[in-house]
């Protein structure tokens, strides 16, 4: 038997796994206008089209009933996770399918490259609203649409052809993602050709004179960006990637600097440089091995709000990293501005694969050195290749 005491039971109340979904709006239609909520702490926007209605009192409705509908699913044991592509793709805008796309794949690309998907989208879907297709769902999005959508993009903005290209291959690149979430079957942007682009002229390495001004310059003046910019002459890798190299990546022993996936431009895969003499030089020069191996190898003494310790000294074995762009003005100081030589740093990763082309190195071997996954990309840097080749016919051909 109990006491007669009433037993009390304290009801516990379980916190909720989301938010409740509210509406953010302007006065202002120009302005994108969203329903938000947290899921297990992550932030969710929607917008479904909604920003397409221009009159403010129809588009606060549905931006309620859109709310509405969310609380409803989310009550209903919905993950905002795992998206209902099945029943949602088909009247899916295709403005409303970029940014689905885009928040996606903005997890797995850099900043830099979000920054330009987003201007392909912000473009794109100015096309849209100027040949009134802002209610063109993704579904019914076919080649035709994408020709026409970044042709008037293309003439609106007065793009050249290589812009034309840039943006093009954003666009293909974003609506890939969408085949990654079954959203569409097929990339209607596949197979829409570039247009034609003359062979770039840019990063053309220095001539010899210009090279020994350059050396001379920097051995005397600039000792420690001497040794970075040997570094990328001999290694082939791109300033970025240099920059991020800690002498723990360095075995001097194996002859070889293994660069990890996180790191490299396609952060895909890791990679690997040889040390040849040169590079190996420059490296015992440094005497690396007398620093910590979490030290940056081109690194800095500097500390937040402190400063650089020591007057300008970089570009050494240090705990901080360099930001790429600190190197580019250095050398546009140095040389173009103090010498008045008008050429890239990044020419110097040329200049390494055209010289160690003419020393008999072969061009897969470069390809290799320079992380380039086929020999099409190797001869972009490669500038001497075709006088190499002449070359080679001229002084090897056999009589008949």
């Amino acid at each position: 038997m109990f006491p007669s005491s009433i037993l009390i039971f304290k009801t516990i109340k379980m916190k909720s796994i989301y938010s409740i979904p509210k509406v953010v709006k302007y006065d202002d239609l120009k302005k994108s206008w969203f329903v938000y909520f947290r899921y297990n702490k992550i932030l969710y926007r929607f917008k479904y089209g909604i920003n397409y209605i221009n009159n403010y009192k129809e588009r606060e409705s549905e931006a309620n009933a859109l709310r509405d509908a969310l609380h409803q699913k989310l009550k209903e044991g919905w993950n905002p996770s795992v998206p209902e592509i099945e029943s949602e793709n088909k009247n899916l805008l295709f403005s409303a399918a970029l940014d689905f796309a885009i928040e996606k794949k903005s997890k797995n690309i850099s900043k830099k490259t979000l920054s330009g998907y987003n201007g392909t989208i912000k473009f794109i879907k100015t096309a849209l609203s100027d040949i009134s297709l802002d209610n063109l769902t993704i579904s019914d999005t076919k080649r035709s649409h994408i020709k026409l959508l970044v042709e008037k993009a293309a003439d609106s903005r007065k793009w050249s052809n290589n812009a034309y290209n840039k943006h093009l291959n954003h666009l293909k690149a974003i609506l890939s993602e969408l085949l990654q979430w079954d959203i569409i079957e097929v990339n209607p942007a596949h197979n829409i050709k570039n247009k034609y682009v003359e062979d770039s002229i840019a990063h053309i390495p220095a001539n010899e004179n210009q090279h020994k001004l350059i050396k001379k310059c920097l051995q005397e003046n600039h000792p420690y960006f001497y040794n970075f910019m040997q570094f990328m002459y001999y290694s082939g890798a791109r300033p970025k990637e240099i920059l991020q190299i800690k002498l723990s990546f360095i075995d001097i022993k194996t002859r070889e600097i293994l660069l990890p996936a996180k790191i490299t431009k396609g952060k895909i895969s890791y990679r690997n440089i040889v040390i040849d003499d040169g590079l190996l030089d420059v490296l015992l020069d440094m005497e690396i091995d007398k620093y910590p191996k979490d030290f940056y190898l081109f690194g800095s003494f500097r500390e937040p709000g402190k400063g650089n310790v020591g007057k300008y000294i970089d570009f050494i074995p240090g705990p901080t990293s360099i930001k790429r762009d600190t190197a580019t003005k250095r050398f546009k100081k140095i040389v173009k501005d103090g010498l008045g030589i008008d050429i890239t740093m990044y020419s110097y990763k040329g200049k390494g694969g055209d010289d160690k082309l003419r020393a008999g190195v072969d061009l897969d071997s470069i390809r290799n050195q320079y992380g380039h996954t086929n020999k099409k990309m190797t001869k972009v840097y490669v500038r001497s290749i075709t006088g190499y080749y002449k070359d080679d016919i001229i002084k090897n051909s056999t009589k008949f």
